[in-house]
């Protein structure tokens, strides 16, 4: 029955990355290039490309290049929640404290477009 069920689930992600294979590619592209000039040094005095702009650019560019709906921006909240309260729990304060920006940058998002997504709806 599990297998079964896992079975189906990766059938519909391979389906999915089949027709998705130009916005997965342009996707890690586009991250890759953001992380190459955050550690090159790039625009710094004048934009810091910082791991906060690449999330944050990674969860809007997800919306549109990997056609991501308000649930799976709720799924990667909760995922860096759960996260963030391990991180608690050993006592990695500093990485906690962060991770929950994380938190509330994906609850944020996920919630603009949630609205976005009712309001389209019904027209």
């Amino acid at each position: 029955m599990l297998k079964k069920s896992f079975s189906k689930k990766l059938k519909n992600i391979e389906t999915w990355a089949r027709n998705n294979v130009a916005g997965i590619f342009l996707f890690n592209l586009i991250l890759l290039i953001l992380a190459l000039l955050r550690f090159a040094g790039y625009f710094n005095p004048y934009l810091p490309i910082n791991i906060n702009l690449i999330y944050l650019t990674s969860l809007v560019l997800s919306i549109f290049l990997l056609k991501a709906n308000s649930r799976a921006i709720f799924v990667v909240g909760f995922l860096f929640w759960i996260f963030a309260g391990f991180l608690k729990v050993v006592q990695v304060e500093v990485w906690a404290e962060r991770t929950v920006e994380y938190v509330f940058q994906a609850l944020v998002l996920g919630t603009l477009f949630l609205i976005y997504e009712t309001v389209r709806l019904k027209k």
